[in-house]
Order: C-alpha cells, then structure tokens, then sequence
C-alpha cells in the first residue's frame, strides 16, 4: 500500500485534527514538545503524520541531534579528541533518533488503530522512519525503546545492528513495603551494613521538593549541577538546558518529581523523576563531587529515590542505564531493551565502535552477580509479578 507523509517541525503546526489522535492530549505523551519549548541546542524536533491512501494511520515523533564536539569528552586521550573535533566540523553528521533521548515514558507512535497487527504496525514504523532518514539525510538512525513486537521484524533487517545488553536497571518494590525501614529488612547482612553507613554519610543534608517556582528559581544551579555529572561521562547523546526541567514541570505537573539537596543553604544536588503507570521512574540527576566525596551523594540520591517511590504508592523503581553495578548492589535487576542503529557516515561509525567498546569495558560483568536481597524478596516479587 502507498504511505504518504506529512512532517512538521512544531508541534503547535499539527493540525488539531491530527494532534488529537496523536502526541498532543494523550496522558503518556504529556509533555512531549518540551525539548522544543525550551530551545535544547543541536537538536530539531520532527512530528509526522502517516497515511495509507489518504486514510491516516498515525503520528509519530522524532529528534534530530547535530553531532557536535561537545557531545564527546575523551579526557586524557588529547589527540583522540582533537581529532574527533575536527572530523566532527568538517562532516556535521546527524543522528535521527525514533523516540525521545531525554524520557523513555512516552509512547513516540500512536496509531489510530491499535488493533493492526504486528506486522502492519513494524511495517508502517519502517516506513515512516526511512521517510524520515531521507527527510533529513541524516548520518545515522537511532531507534530507541522500540516495543518488542516491532523489534521482532526490525531483527531480521540486517540493515540495523541491535545494542546489546542494553538494559534499565529497576526495582520491584513489594506491595507490603511502606517504608525504608522495610527496604532494609529485606537486605542481606553485608549490604545492610553497606546501606546504614551511607545512610548515615548523609547527615547534614536538608531535602526539599521543589514545586514549579522553586524550579524556575533554581533552575540555573540546577543546570550546573547535572553538567557537571554529564561533562564526566565520555559520550553525551544531546545536553539539557535549565528551561528544560521549567518546561517538564510546567506540563506534568505533580508527575514530576523534582528534589533539591541542600548543604547549609546551599543547593549542592539535585534529583527528578516521572510519575507513570504506578512506576517513580528516574529522570536526572546532579550533583558537586566534593560534597559527594564526603556525602555519598549519588548512593544517597537512589536510596532517596526509593524512599519517594514508596511514599507516592509506586510498585516499580526505575533507575535507568547507567551505572548497572552501583544500581545492582541497591537491589535492582535488569529490564532489556530493545534499541537498534544505523551508521550511514564512516566517522560516525568509527567513533560509535570506539565508544561501545568503552562502554562494555566500563560497564563490565560484576553487575549480573549482585542479589543483595534475602531470597524471600525474589520469591514475592517473581509471584507479585505472575499475577
């Protein structure tokens, strides 16, 4: 059948004929135009409307981020990174990215109907998403979060690769948990005497959640403190501003969760988080490193976290990609993703190569290996989870 396609940089351009069905009104796409509100540097925000015969099919969203030297910090390797500078001014490649970089709880295709079959759905998604790479030419094709249906049809087109071991380090919270005093029960000796020594690391640090004008007051050292986080990690895939985190809140609301940490006044952490589907679903953080060196600020921020997620009522921690071993040895156990890619530009390729093999080194083994939790905890959770 014939698809055609109409694309929009805007959402405020989609017709509301299309808008209503799509990425505008639906609770799971709240907040979807918010790294188009707040201006996020190198990066362009595409809406698309499929059609079959003129009938409509879906919308979609995606994101187009220019690869610019800022995303790559290579420390020490000097002339690794002068290298990549230059190759990265002379080429400007592109990365399409089929989902959101910046949030995996919203639902980036919506169909008009949700009863067509798999097959139909990954056909009219690889459809539409190769319009989008001729759209923008873009140097390579991320598809980010993809559900499993679909990754199913996109494993048998050789074209993609998909990233292994790509997984979301979460936590089952049990339903008779209440308090962070129940969490602890649950631990084995050796890590609840690990847990009670951070914990008491802490002392001096003042929690406050913040609301929207604490945000907008904030914001700025907010912004600061998770570049100070993101600037230590080697790749960033796209760089957050403060109106970033004003937006999201200005459309989610109380689903968003953000948290500052103060040190005798003095705003010295920050951590957020989405509400959805009954999960408290870790967003950013950030944090100065000197008073983490002396507050285990990070290990403190995901106990804080858990405790946030107990006391809103969640049934499920999710703590994202990084960090799988500091995130194990908390508790969690890893939910694999299914994202794949497409590198059409031989730099783009050789520099992804180089970074995945950091990432596996970095990333290691010794994650698989922590069950901190007394063996009744993984018995109730894997029942909780059957029914």
């Amino acid at each position: 059948m014939p698809y055609t396609f109409s694309v929009y940089t805007s959402l405020s351009d989609m017709p509301a004929d299309y808008s209503r069905i799509g990425l505008q009104n639906k609770p799971i796409c709240r907040g979807i135009d918010t790294v188009e509100k707040a201006h996020v540097e190198n990066l362009q925000n595409y809406y698309v409307v499929t059609f079959e015969n003129e009938e409509l099919l879906c919308v979609s969203y995606f994101q187009l981020l220019s690869v610019k030297p800022v995303h790559f910090n290579l420390a020490d390797k000097k002339i690794q990174q002068a290298a990549l500078s230059l190759a990265l001014r002379l080429v400007k490649p592109t990365l399409l990215v089929a989902g959101n970089l910046f949030r995996h709880d919203v639902v980036f295709f919506q169909f008009v109907n949700p009863t067509h079959s798999a097959e139909k759905q990954a056909e009219v998604f690889m459809a539409t998403t190769n319009q989008l790479i001729s759209y923008t030419n873009a140097s390579g094709i991320f598809l980010k979060d993809v559900q499993n249906d679909i990754a199913k049809h996109i494993q048998q087109d050789n074209s993609y690769i998909q990233m292994q071991d790509d997984v979301s380090m979460e936590m089952n919270i049990p339903a008779d948990w209440s308090s962070f005093a129940d969490y602890e029960h649950a631990l084995k000796h050796k890590y609840l005497q690990r847990c009670r020594k951070i914990r008491k690391s802490f002392d001096g640090i003042h929690i406050t959640e913040f609301n929207e004008a604490d945000i907008n007051r904030y914001s700025k050292e907010i912004e600061q403190l998770y570049l100070q986080v993101t600037k230590k990690q080697m790749v960033s895939m796209g760089i957050i501003n403060h109106s970033f985190f004003e937006e999201l809140k200005r459309s989610l609301q109380g689903d968003y969760k953000v948290c500052g940490y103060f040190h005798g006044g003095k705003l010295v952490a920050f951590s957020s988080a989405i509400l959805h589907n009954g999960e408290y679903d870790m967003n950013y953080i950030g944090f100065d490193y000197a008073y983490n060196h002396s507050h285990n600020l990070y290990f403190n921020i995901l106990f804080h976290c858990l405790e946030n997620a107990m006391s809103t009522g969640c049934h499920k921690l999710i703590l994202g990609r990084t960090a799988p071993e500091a995130k194990a040895i908390m508790g969690c156990e890893a939910d694999y993703r299914y994202s794949f890619y497409k590198l059409r530009n031989v730099i783009v390729n050789w520099f992804y190569q180089m970074v995945a093999a950091y990432f596996k080194e970095q990333q290691g083994d010794k994650w698989k290996d922590r069950h901190p939790f007394k063996s009744n905890y993984y018995t109730v959770s894997k029942l909780e989870l059957e029914k």
